[in-house]
């Protein structure tokens, strides 16, 4: 079974960098490693760029001009496709990008991969043996690095020995498997499925626009589809940036698709961060009586004030 790795990018270009130095430290190589930038052209890492020997325009091919279908096919060790889609420069079309790496995936099992996330050594090759034996829907072992840890000329030996385990995900010993029906419990930032999985599941529902939601949705999907869902010890390292708690700087895009997904699924996601809105006095939020109000908008100092650098990064 080939499998291939799947990644979406806005900035971040260390980050990207950090991951193509491990997965280039892999036991096993993606046959491709699929980039989809996000309102921007992808700013490949330099050994990629070292490594040119070809470069084929997929637009071209097709007779189409648009900078949001346009590819570049770069053969390398491993196969290196890039794309982008465009949005309105601000909201993060997530599901989009996700989706549209898995168009161009050609293998039968897609790896996605945050960029934040260097893979460790054996994460594609403990991924590939679990879609063999079981073809789930699978959420990796994400490991949360402090400040500094991939600075430059990390190893690999270090970041296992500075990671800690998030509190809310279950801790698996390596080579260990986990069947779950707590879907809620997926993120995307590190997970497998088959092509025909992720076709069963319907992909992304693009409809989420920006920031929240759109992987619990996913997971919520794939419930209704009878997809199976586990967690696997496929260990990832996330690099560390500093983020908002709550994440006020992705507040319109949290209500919006707060909104959205209890419509479609009668329930509320992201309730901790809907309340610490409404604790500040930014929202209107009753889940009870299915409200979700919008009081003001949150400014430029509570935003600031919000962003933390908490150790883990979480």
């Amino acid at each position: 079974m080939q499998l291939s790795a799947l990644t979406i990018v806005r900035g971040r270009e260390k980050h990207l960098y950090n991951q193509w130095l491990g997965l280039m430290r892999s036991s096993l190589l993606p046959a491709q490693w699929i980039i989809v930038g996000m309102d921007q052209d992808v700013a490949l890492p330099p050994e990629v760029l070292s490594h040119r020997r070809r470069v084929q325009s997929a637009a071209a091919s097709h007779n189409e001009a648009s900078a949001a279908t346009a590819t570049q096919t770069i053969e390398t060790k491993i196969d290196v496709r890039t794309a982008r889609v465009d949005r309105d420069g601000e909201q993060l079309p997530l599901a989009e990008a996700r989706n549209r790496a898995a168009e161009l995936c050609q293998t039968d099992a897609m790896i996605f991969l945050d960029v934040d996330c260097i893979p460790a050594p054996s994460m594609l090759e403990t991924f590939r043996q679990a879609l063999r034996d079981d073809p789930r829907l699978w959420m990796g072992n994400v490991r949360y690095l402090p400040a500094g840890a991939a600075s430059d000329g990390w190893q690999m030996d270090d970041l296992d020995r500075l990671a800690v385990d998030h509190p809310l995900q279950p801790r698996l010993m390596p080579g260990e498997r986990h069947k779950s029906q707590r879907y809620e419990l997926f993120w995307s930032l590190c997970f497998a499925a088959t092509k025909q999985t992720f076709d069963r599941i319907g992909g992304f529902d693009p409809t989420f626009d920006g920031y929240g939601g759109e992987d619990t949705d996913f997971a919520f999907a794939a419930r209704r589809q009878k997809v199976p869902f586990g967690f696997v010890a496929a260990t990832a390292y996330h690099q560390h940036h500093p983020v908002c708690k709550p994440p006020l700087n992705h507040f319109h895009a949290i209500v919006r698709n707060a909104k959205r997904f209890q419509q479609k699924w009668g329930v509320w996601p992201m309730e901790s961060w809907l309340h610490g809105f409404a604790q500040r006095g930014l929202v209107e939020f009753r889940p009870a009586e299915d409200l979700l109000r919008i009081v003001r908008e949150p400014s430029p100092e509570e935003v600031r004030q919000a962003r933390t650098t908490t150790a883990a990064g979480f």
